[in-house]
């Protein structure tokens, strides 16, 4: 597994952005920030990064329509796109677009390492550079691979993973029942 040693934090909130920014540091990665999508394409014109984080909703330009940019200026980092909104298909549209993942904020500076890390060990999955024919979607697969992610990356436990995937427990228990 290769470790991330360089990463831009895409982010409109400054206070969350310097923050993140700060805890990456101490953990000795070398960290750049911008507040706009474009400000963040400039930095990433110049140099390759490990790691792109990049928030979804911001005032001049949301992230999901940057992904594709983002993953052609830097084809071998790991992108994690972050979210207040998250859902399930934003995480396929983000993941169609070229993002590695989708996380909820607020995330701590442990975590994304532990994302990228995993995401860079990894082979890039293609699922963005080819793309699907019209109709191929089986929306019931793509909701019960988000829903067995969730509930991983929560260790199991119910009402967490209904927060990753922004759902009510009660809905997520009721589509359990039917999964089973």
């Amino acid at each position: 597994m290769r470790s991330v040693n360089t990463a831009l934090l895409v982010d409109d909130d400054d206070a969350f952005r310097t923050t993140l920014q700060g805890s990456l540091r101490r953990r000795g990665v070398r960290a750049q920030t911008a507040a706009t999508v474009e400000e963040g394409l400039v930095l990433v014109e110049d140099e390759q990064v490990d790691l792109i984080v990049l928030d979804y909703r911001m005032p001049r330009g949301d992230g999901l329509t940057a992904l594709s940019r983002y993953r052609r200026q830097c084809p071998d980092a790991a992108i994690i796109m972050l979210t207040g909104y998250g859902d399930i298909p934003l995480a396929v549209a983000a993941v169609k677009e070229g993002a590695d993942t989708l996380l909820s904020k607020p995330v701590d500076a442990d975590r994304l390492l532990r994302e990228a890390e995993a995401i860079r060990g990894r082979p890039r999955a293609i699922a963005y550079h080819l793309p699907l024919p019209q109709g191929s979607y089986n929306l019931d697969e793509l909701e019960r691979e988000a829903i067995k992610a969730a509930l991983k990356q929560s260790g199991g436990v119910v009402a967490n993973a209904a927060k990753l995937l922004g759902i009510d427990r009660r809905t997520l228990q009721r589509k359990l029942k039917k999964i089973v």
